[in-house]
Parts: structure tokens; sequence; C-alpha cells
């Protein structure tokens, strides 16, 4: 496999996927130990493949802050005409923003979940996380009333039983799957400010 930093992309995977001797698999362990964090590359004209344990040792080595590329690799990988976000939805009032959803081209909208850099700017009142499967990842507003966060629960639930790649069936809260701050730090500063404006652009509409 071809290994460019510009094709590395972080994935959130159920920590049952290591099985020490039988797949090394390179990873870091989330506070929640229910999942890990590993890598996966996507190469032209091929289709997503695990970091392996050599790849991995050769990044550590030569490549210092490559986490923190691929997790601006996964901010950038927006298809043509695709938005940060896939999909969201308002209160019944329509005067609040209750979620949005990470329903990317690439397969691994779970991953967004991760980027707290711009999501803690666009919820300012906190935020809960979803991703009932690997390919959808929601964002869920903390201040949401009792009935929508019990609408929002069951949708979740559904989602994973439907789910090509089920992932979780619960709501988590960002200190469950937390990475190094240095790891989610934009590097296109302005881009990471696209993103965040994308939100806070729903929210002004209302």
């Amino acid at each position: 496999m071809n290994l460019r930093l510009n094709n590395i992309y972080p994935l959130i995977v159920p920590a049952d996927y290591y099985a020490k001797g039988v797949w090394d698999l390179p990873h870091y362990k989330l506070p929640n130990t229910s999942f890990i964090l590993t890598w996966v590359v996507f190469s032209s004209g091929a289709s997503m493949q695990y970091l392996k344990q050599d790849e991995y040792q050769q990044l550590m080595t030569n490549d210092n802050g490559w986490q923190q590329i691929s997790f601006e690799n996964l901010r950038k990988s927006i298809a043509d005409h695709e938005n940060f976000f896939a999909q969201y939805q308002l209160s019944d009032d329509k005067k609040r923003l209750v979620l949005i959803a990470f329903m990317n081209k690439d397969g691994i909208g779970s991953s967004r979940i991760l980027l707290s850099s711009e999501l803690q700017v666009a919820f300012p009142n906190g935020y809960y996380l979803a991703f009932p499967d690997r390919s959808c990842g929601l964002i869920i507003a903390k201040d949401i009333s009792n009935s929508e966060q019990h609408k929002v629960k069951d949708l979740i639930k559904s989602m994973y039983k439907t789910a090509t790649t089920p992932m979780s069936n619960q709501l988590h809260i960002p200190a469950d799957l937390a990475v190094p701050d240095a790891w989610i730090q934009p590097i296109d500063v302005d881009f990471s400010k696209i993103l965040i404006n994308e939100i806070l652009k729903v929210k002004a509409d209302l």
C-alpha cells in the first residue's frame, strides 16, 4: 500500500477489534474502554484499509505530528457539493437546533464526532455524541428538552439496529472519546472557521 500522510484518517472502532497476537491493530486507548481509536488509509482506486503495525511504527519514527494531520485530512474530506454535516434536525417549534448528522461519502462520518475544536464553538452549551453506525455520527445539543432527548435516544437505537457496521446505541459525552488536544487542533484555521460557520448559520437562520 502506498502510505502517504494525506491518505490517513482516524477511526473509532470497538475495542475487541484489537486482538494481541492475532490482529495487532495500532490504536489509542479511549477513556470509554469499549472503544479504541485507530487509523485507516484510503488509496486511489482502493477500498479503506486499516493502518498496519509496521506503517504505524514508520509514522511514529519519521513523521512527528502525523496524528494531527490525520484529523486535518478528516476535516477536508468533503466531496463536491457536500457540506461538513449532511443533515440537521430542529425542535418542533423550529426555534432550536437539536442535532446535526455526519453521513459523509467517505463512509467514516462517525469519526467527525471527535472534532471537538469546531464542535465546542458551535455548541457552546455543550453536546452529546452518538455513533450508531460507522458511517454516521450525531452531535446532539445538550440543552434540548427531556422529550427531545427521549426521541433522539429512540432514533439512535433504531439506527443501530439497521446499521451496516453497528457501533453504539447509546448517547456519549465528549469526555468518553477524548483524544490528545494537540491531535485535534486545526492546521488550517480559516477552513476550521468555515466548518463552524456552517453550523452557526443554521442557528442564525432560526
